[in-house]
């Protein structure tokens, strides 16, 4: 390039003003160890602080306890998934997307079938709106501190494909607060799980969605 081809001194000056060292990001795996605190506070929250399910002795701990520290660890596996997908260079393949919907869906179904199975407490009518909107509005609002801190560790990446980062995060989130909201709720009835506290989860699933694609 000559001279007659080179951009002006002064742009030249005010580019190299503007330069400054990047640094490097650690491992997803790492990074995602910024979410563990909050996932300890969902996951103790809702029954330390409203109150224990009715039937976890008849669950067993597996069942109950276990179960909600297995949804733990898989929403901290999918956001770890999810800051992975943020970096250019790094995307996840389609076959692990559909792992990481099919292993989110499976484990809820499954831990929702060996609850009821173990403890079938079904949801009285007359109480049906109620409980539902509390289970809704619970599992939703926990999730949002757990999503906000994953978006944010999301956008100091560069994803390039933001929606999709922010629904993976939101399954995290959602599947972090539905693990102590779970310890809380009474009720085992498939109808509910699926009907609200699934319904949540998909909710925070859409709002992380839409929300990675605003720059």
């Amino acid at each position: 390039m000559n001279d007659r081809e080179a951009p002006p001194l002064a742009l030249r000056e005010a580019v190299a003003r503007d330069l400054e060292p990047m640094q490097a990001l650690a491992p997803p795996h790492v990074r995602a160890l910024w979410m563990v605190p909050v996932a300890l506070v969902l996951f103790t929250f809702a029954p330390a602080a409203l109150s224990v399910r009715g039937d976890t002795q008849k669950l067993g701990f597996l069942l109950s306890w276990g179960a909600s520290f297995l949804e733990t660890a898989l929403g901290l596996g999918i956001v770890a998934i999810a800051l992975r997908e943020a970096v250019p260079g790094t995307l996840i393949s389609r076959r692990i997307i559909s792992l990481v919907w099919a292993l989110a869906i499976g484990t809820v179904t499954l831990i929702t079938i060996m609850t009821w199975r173990v403890s079938p407490t079904p949801l009285l009518q007359d109480g049906l709106g109620f409980v539902w909107r509390v289970c809704v509005a619970g599992t939703f609002v926990s999730a949002l501190p757990a999503l906000a801190l994953s978006l944010l560790l999301i956008r100091r990446a560069f994803p390039l494909r933001p929606a999709l980062a922010g629904a993976l995060c939101g399954v995290g989130s959602g599947l972090l607060a539905d693990s102590g909201w779970r310890m809380f709720c009474h009720f085992t009835d498939p109808a509910h799980v699926f009907g609200a506290h699934i319904l949540a989860i998909a909710a925070v699933t859409l709002t992380g969605a839409a929300f990675a694609r605003r720059r």
